[in-house]
């Protein structure tokens, strides 16, 4: 591939980005397919019986009249089906799979982008979504027309004006291989970054079982937990190193959508580095940038 063909496009709207994260991000109409089909993939791999899965549309239904936020629904249903079958991680063979593929990802797309804070996080975006990842045949599907919108000077500020510590709150297989080259950036300016992982599985999340079974301690050995098994990070959950680096002078960088989802119906006491792929319409309607965009942002 020829590098001159990669374009990713740059852009940023303070203004429009400002008034837009003040809306919470509750459920909507658009998450509604997505977490129907949430019950009817995990029913599927779990083994659970119509039974389960017609409750577990039942909890969709409520929880979305009750206005409840798309991880604490998701956390709900994935728990129950959970419970219901005894089979601890249904992701598992599908975590497997996209671990050998970010691999080959990160190997065959790294001399693409620059050794720059800016490359750095343009690399984490891209472990947000298995679009980018080899196919079959060898190829990439869609590295040729990325879009990307960040907030570098801002961005840079955070990380200038903060101490030397960073909590990164990771995300799914992908994005740990992706994120290496910016931790390594910020190690390489002093800073003592923390990857924060699940405790226990939870859709293809990284838990820290993946951490040992796929040997990513031996590529990056300040892996800690955050002691829990769901989407995102409730602000009940912040606790121990979590909660010390979150309430002192440690920059807080947030990796999915699942982490944005559940860290803006926090009350707003810092700020927090959001890197993302907008993969739906809820969270491009309240982020304000396109569906299908890669996103790296400061709130």
């Amino acid at each position: 591939m020829d590098p001159k063909k990669l374009s990713l496009r740059i852009e940023f709207n303070p203004i429009r980005f400002y008034l837009l994260y003040k809306i919470n991000m509750k459920v909507t109409g658009y998450c509604i397919d997505c977490l129907k089909g949430l019950v009817d993939r995990t029913a599927v791999l779990s083994g659970a019986d119509e039974a389960a899965r017609s409750y577990c549309h039942y909890i969709v239904r409520r929880m979305w009249e009750e206005g409840m936020t798309p991880p604490s629904i998701a956390n709900r249903i994935l728990r129950y089906i959970k419970e219901a079958t005894g089979v601890y991680d249904p992701y598992e063979e599908m975590k497997d799979r996209e671990a050998l593929r970010a691999k080959k990802a990160v190997l065959e797309l790294w001399g693409f982008f620059p050794d720059t804070l800016e490359g750095a996080l343009k690399f984490s975006s891209l472990g947000n979504s298995t679009d980018i990842f080899p196919d079959t045949h060898g190829g990439f599907s869609g590295i040729d027309s990325l879009n990307f919108f960040g907030d570098m000077e801002e961005i840079a500020k955070e990380f200038d004006g903060k101490g030397k510590e960073v909590l990164l709150l990771g995300d799914n297989i992908g994005d740990f291989l992706f994120d290496m080259r910016l931790v390594r950036f910020l190690e390489e300016r002093g800073k003592r970054v923390y990857y924060a992982v699940k405790e226990h599985p939870v859709q293809n999340d990284l838990s820290m079982k993946d951490v040992k079974r796929y040997r990513f301690n031996e590529i990056f050995d300040n892996i800690i937990s955050t002691g829990t098994d769901e989407v995102g990070i409730e602000e009940k959950d912040i606790k121990g190193i979590i909660k010390s680096l979150w309430e002192n002078d440690a920059v807080v960088i947030a990796k999915g959508m699942g982490n944005y989802e559940t860290i803006s119906e926090m009350d707003k006491t810092r700020h927090v580095i959001h890197i993302l792929k907008v993969k739906c319409p809820a969270v491009s309607d309240n982020l304000g940038f396109p569906k299908g965009s890669y996103v790296a942002t400061i709130c």
